[in-house]
């Protein structure tokens, strides 16, 4: 496997290719969580031990195939997951739950493994159309799961816990929203950019159902996460007027958004977001450096709870609802700095593979980096820290990095 033009043996490409779906349904790992359980989770403790384990077994092949290798993997690859991962291990050594901390750190490795697997043999074939075209097919079938369960409303916890809004598998509406808002661009970029029918059918299917699927969660963050990545791959693929009448668009929801917060929502979610933020902003302010370690927000949080904030236990009391304040309040400075540091390789080295690219690879590699800002955006309001880092960011970035370089290697057939 030293040339392009080889192919990948098949243990390696389904484990690339299973290892991305089933890290998409991450939230299903809650199950084996030190929090408290909240909310409607399909999968129990010996589900999500088996997700855990396809997990570890897809990495492991990965891991393998690249201790193999007589060369060393992508240097910018290498340097993102340096600044991303080290952080949280030293936050894990100093934080209050060393043991939580470093079981999260495990599974950030495991990711690593994946990473750099996908983007050093992403052009080997079968590998692209492998990952893609398994992705987008589970993405359909969650969505139009998710679709069916609404319109029946079963299960009726489900339902009656994220008060008649689209979850399906994910436990709340705005984790599935989260999924939901990378999935459709990770659609549209292959709908734009293949050659052959049934992938881009594929692209057409996924755009379109699970944008329908994102509308019924009614996640304002994450309708808001797409609406500015939608603007921002207009603009970056030439369509200024679009782009433009996109912007206006988002202004126009955001102002909704603010004069009715709780459309479709527990009202009380109104003032618990900014009780929530509340508490964060007080974590950040008391461990400023190195924080108190991945998943040990809620650990600290009953010392930190503002009057009136959600009772240890509950779901406001898990994390910040903020991304951003999530990771400084576990991380501390030091890995904020760092994460940035991270996301400003990512940016550049993306750019200069864009360079002197034709137009199928810039829609791809555009298309997928619109499906990480959109969950930059929805990270505002919504999602863990850690979680987004581990379970999003990690893999995402493997599939927008390799995009970027081979856009979508042609003449490959499925094994």
């Amino acid at each position: 496997m030293t040339g392009a033009s080889s192919r990948a043996g098949a243990p390696l490409v389904w484990a690339l290719a299973g290892f991305f779906v089933v890290v998409q349904f991450y939230t299903s790992f809650a199950a084996l969580s030190p929090t408290p359980p909240v909310g409607y989770v399909f999968a129990g403790r010996a589900g999500a031990a088996l997700l855990v384990g396809l997990l570890v077994l897809a990495a492991a092949v990965c891991g393998v195939q690249l201790a193999r290798e007589r060369r060393l993997p992508s240097r910018p690859s290498l340097g993102i997951l340096a600044l991303w991962v080290g952080p949280a291990l030293l936050s894990s050594l100093l934080g209050l739950d060393p043991l939580s901390g470093l079981q999260v750190v495990g599974v950030m490795l495991l990711g690593a493994a994946f990473h750099l697997a996908l983007v050093r043999w992403y052009p080997h074939p079968p590998v692209a159309r492998a990952v893609l075209a398994s992705y987008l097919a589970t993405g359909l079938l969650a969505a139009a799961a998710a679709l069916v369960m609404l319109a029946v409303r079963r299960p009726a916890p489900l339902w009656a816990f994220n008060h008649g809004r689209a979850a399906g598998f994910f436990v709340t509406a705005n984790q599935f929203a989260a999924f939901l808002v990378a999935y459709v661009f990770v659609a549209l970029g292959v709908a734009l950019a293949s050659r052959e029918r049934w992938l881009r059918g594929l692209g057409i299917a996924g755009t379109t159902l699970g944008a329908a699927a994102l509308g019924a969660t009614f996640s304002q963050s994450g309708w808001l996460g797409v609406l500015v990545a939608a603007a921002f791959l207009s603009a970056s693929l030439g369509a200024r007027r679009l782009a433009v009448g996109l912007g206006a668009v988002t202004l126009a929801a955001a102002l909704l958004f603010a004069a009715r917060p709780a459309s479709h929502h527990n009202p009380a979610d109104t003032v618990d977001r900014l009780r929530t933020w509340k508490a964060g902003l007080r974590v950040v302010e008391l461990f400023p450096l190195t924080g108190v370690g991945p998943m040990a927000y809620w650990r600290v949080y009953p010392e930190v709870r503002p009057p009136n904030g959600d009772q240890p236990g509950t779901f406001g009391a898990l994390h910040p609802h903020n991304a951003y304040l999530s990771l400084f309040g576990e991380t501390g400075l030091l890995g904020a700095a760092a994460f940035v540091g991270g996301w400003t390789i990512f940016a550049a080295t993306v750019r200069h593979s864009l360079a002197t690219a034709g137009r199928a690879r810039r829609r791809l590699a555009l298309a997928l980096c619109a499906a990480l800002g959109a969950t930059l955006v929805q990270g505002l309001f919504d999602t863990i820290g850690v979680v987004e880092l581990t379970f999003v960011w990690i893999p995402y970035t493997a599939l927008a990095l390799a995009a970027a370089r081979y856009g979508l290697p042609s003449a490959e057939a499925l094994p």
